[in-house]
C-alpha cells in the first residue's frame, strides 16, 4: 500500500500510456510486472499501475524521494531498454508534478481495495496555474456530501502547465452520477483544456 500526502514531498509522475487496446494494456503492466521490488531502484518510492476502462490507456502514477533519483534511473540502460519497446506499441504522456492538497483523509492506494480512480489533467497557461489550484484546493466542500467519492489529491505541474487531480471514488456509477450534476458553468472554463482518465488499480511496485 502507499499513500498520496503533501508532507512526503515527493516528486509525483504521471506516466500516462495510451495503447491500441486491452493487448497493449496487457503487454505493459506484464512487463512492470517482470521487475524487482522498489527498493531496488534507488529513490523509489512506488509505482502504482491503474488500467484504464477504456481499454487503451496505463496510468502509472510513480511516487520518488527526489528529481535527482529520477533522473539517474531515466538514463540507466535497461529503462531505456525498456522505455523503447513500450513506446513501439503506445504513446507516452508523462507530467512532473508536487503533491499541494488532499483531501481528509488522504488517498491510500492499496490492492486489498482498488477504488474506482478519475485522474483529472488539466492544461493552463502558467500564468493561471494559480488560479486553477486556489479553485480546485478550495471546493472541498462541493465533495462533502457527495454519495461514493472516497478521496483526492491535487498535484502542482513542475512545468507550470498543468494541474492534476487524482481521485478515489467507490465505483464509475457514483462518479458519473457526480459529473452529471456539474452543470453550472465555471469561471475557468475559458481558461483551461482538460482530459480525464477512468483506471482502477491493478499493480504496485512498492518496497516491499
Amino acid at each position: 500500500m502507499s499513500s498520496i500526502r503533501v508532507e512526503d514531498g515527493y516528486l509525483a509522475l504521471f506516466n500516462i500510456f495510451h495503447t491500441d487496446g486491452a493487448q497493449g494494456q496487457d503487454r505493459l503492466i506484464d512487463t512492470w510486472r517482470s521487475l524487482p521490488p522498489a527498493h531496488t531502484q534507488p529513490g523509489l518510492v512506488a509505482g502504482n499501475f491503474h488500467r484504464g476502462v477504456d481499454g487503451r490507456s496505463v496510468v502509472n502514477y510513480a511516487q520518488w524521494e527526489s528529481q535527482e533519483a529520477y533522473d539517474a534511473f531515466i538514463v540507466e540502460r535497461g529503462t531505456q531498454g525498456r522505455l523503447n519497446e513500450a513506446l513501439t506499441f503506445s504513446r507516452l504522456d508523462s507530467i512532473a508534478s508536487e503533491v499541494v492538497h488532499t483531501w481528509d483523509p488522504a488517498p491510500q492506494l492499496s490492492l486489498a481495495q482498488p477504488w474506482f480512480t478519475v485522474v483529472l489533467v488539466i492544461k493552463v497557461a502558467p500564468e493561471n496555474q494559480a488560479e486553477v489550484l486556489k479553485n480546485l484546493t478550495d471546493n472541498d466542500s462541493r465533495l462533502g456530501d457527495t454519495p461514493g467519492h472516497v478521496s483526492h489529491a491535487v498535484h502542482r505541474g513542475l512545468s507550470g502547465e498543468h494541474v492534476i487531480e487524482y481521485g478515489q471514488w467507490t465505483d464509475e456509477a457514483n462518479f458519473r452520477a457526480f459529473l452529471s450534476k456539474q452543470s453550472q458553468p465555471s469561471p475557468l472554463d475559458d481558461l483551461v483544456t482538460f482530459e480525464i482518465y477512468l483506471s482502477r488499480l491493478e499493480y504496485i511496485r512498492g518496497r516491499s
